[in-house]
Formats: structure tokens, C-alpha cells, sequence
């Protein structure tokens, strides 16, 4: 993909941010924090909606201890593998359930702490392959589309500015090994206006629109890591 002086379109500048965004609805934040979220990051302008939780990182390589953890003090990230919310929330006796995994997730945390050989999920950071797996359904549904890929200066390396990229769907993974850009992008968006992902920098969690079969083949594709909700 390749970097473009463009700027981002106006029907979706406003969602880049959670920051720029001032919607703001007590009552969702009290009652339906996702949907609170998704409001924020993503215009009523599609057909359905998913939730994309960020994956846990767990090493089962080495003995658990409660430490100060930082993961740029961690040697051993290779030995990590990914682990889906509802099979973290098993290891603290807790049920998954979409509806209240947000306040569910809070409440571990709060309750036992973090662990040497745990990795809550990255805010801003969209698994990879999740990513890949949209890019399969695109292509699978609409064809090797043109897509924009957007970052935020601080998903960047610099932290300078904000960067646009444009290409096929089937290159996205060249943004996933640039050297210059530290998170996956911002926003992932069709330039035929299809559909959109949104990964805030301040979530650990991402949300796409699109047509139904869209969200469909992808809640089919990623078994408790992506799931269908209702725009309220």
C-alpha cells in the first residue's frame, strides 16, 4: 500500500477518535458500555456491527507471579499465545457473556492484579489475524477492493503526524510488517464505503460495519473473538 497526501473523508473524521468524538449518553455508559463505544467509533450508516476483542497473551512456559509487569521488560513475547476472553475470564472462575465483558474484564483486573506471564489485550492493536481474516472475507465478497488505511500520529513510530495509506485489500499485511508504523491502523475503511473497522488507540477491543453477510461470515470465521452487536 502506498502513503497518500489525502485527508481522511469528513463522514468519518469525527469517529477517529474516541477524544474527537463528543456524543456522550450517561445512560449507555451506565447500562450498554459497548454500545456506548460503538456509537462513538462508528455512524449508523450500516447494515450490522461487530465487536472484535483483542486477544490475551498467556505463557504457560513460566510459573505465575504478581509483578509490576511491563511487556517492554518481557524477554520471552515469543513464548506467548493468544487466548480469547472467555477462556481468560475461566481462569478467574468468571462466565464470558458479550453484554458485560467490558465491566467483567475491569473487575479481574481490579481484583487480582496482573501476572508475569499474562498480556491484557492491546489497546489499538487489532490481532493480526483478525485482520487476515477480514481481508479473506472482503475479498471472498467484494473482490480485492481498494481500501484505505489510516493512522493516528500516535499509532506511528514518530509520533509526528498522521499517516494515509491506499491499496488493494490484499495488501494490507504490508502495513502490519511496516517499520514506521507502530499499531495496526486506526481505521481500515472501502473506498466504496462497504464497510469500516475502527481500532482506537484507547481500546483494547475494535468495531466494524458492513452488510450482514459481511458481519456474519466474520462472527462464523472467529469463534468467540468477534461478535454481532445491535447499534442502539
Amino acid at each position: 500500500m502506498k502513503l497518500i497526501e489525502k485527508k481522511i473523508d469528513d463522514w468519518i473524521k469525527s469517529y477517529v477518535t474516541i477524544s474527537r468524538n463528543t456524543i456522550v449518553d450517561e445512560n449507555l455508559i451506565k447500562n450498554d458500555l459497548i454500545n456506548y463505544f460503538l456509537k462513538i467509533t462508528i455512524p449508523k450508516v450500516f447494515e450490522s456491527y461487530a465487536i472484535i476483542l483483542h486477544s490475551f497473551w498467556i505463557n504457560n512456559k513460566t510459573k505465575k507471579e504478581k509483578v509490576n509487569f511491563n511487556i517492554d521488560d518481557n524477554d520471552d513475547e515469543k513464548d506467548f499465545e493468544r487466548m480469547s476472553w472467555a477462556d481468560f475470564f475461566k481462569i478467574y472462575n468468571h462466565e464470558f457473556e458479550i453484554e458485560n465483558c467490558l465491566e467483567i474484564k475491569e473487575k479481574i483486573s481490579s481484583e487480582n492484579g496482573q501476572f508475569n506471564n499474562e498480556l491484557y489485550p492491546g489497546e489499538g492493536l487489532c490481532d493480526n489475524e483478525h485482520l487476515i481474516s477480514l481481508k479473506n472475507q472482503i475479498i471472498e465478497i467484494y473482490g480485492d477492493e481498494n481500501i484505505y488505511g489510516y493512522y493516528t500520529f500516535l499509532s506511528t513510530v514518530n509520533w509526528k503526524s498522521d499517516k494515509l495509506y491506499f491499496g488493494k485489500i490484499s495488501e494490507i499485511e504490508e502495513l502490519l510488517n511496516n517499520e514506521e508504523l507502530r499499531l495496526t491502523p486506526s481505521l481500515i475503511y472501502s473506498e466504496n464505503k462497504n464497510w469500516i473497522l475502527n481500532s482506537d488507540y484507547d481500546l483494547p477491543f475494535s468495531f466494524i460495519g458492513g452488510e450482514k453477510k459481511l458481519i456474519e461470515k466474520l462472527v462464523k470465521e472467529n469463534h468467540n473473538e468477534i461478535f454481532e452487536i445491535q447499534y442502539k
